[in-house]
């Protein structure tokens, strides 16, 4: 399988976030937010007492016909 080659960033000012959203083709706004969304509805972020700060995260979106996909690399 051919993996995504464009990359799309969406900055969160308030925690000094950048997501890197990594798809097959230029996201929109609205569906960069969704795939950080995705992101950050994961367990594993959930159970984070405080959210994070200052950091860089990429994720990889594969944007089907209906649904998103996304996890963090």
């Amino acid at each position: 399988m051919k993996t995504p080659d464009i990359r799309s960033t969406l900055y969160d000012a308030e925690h000094n976030m950048t997501y890197h959203v990594v798809a097959f083709r230029k996201l929109s706004e609205l569906e960069m937010v969704q795939t950080v969304q995705l992101y950050l509805s994961q367990p594993k972020i959930l159970r984070r007492r405080t959210p994070e700060r200052n950091k860089t995260v990429t994720t990889v979106a594969l944007m089907g016909s209906e649904t998103v996909f996304a996890f963090g690399l």
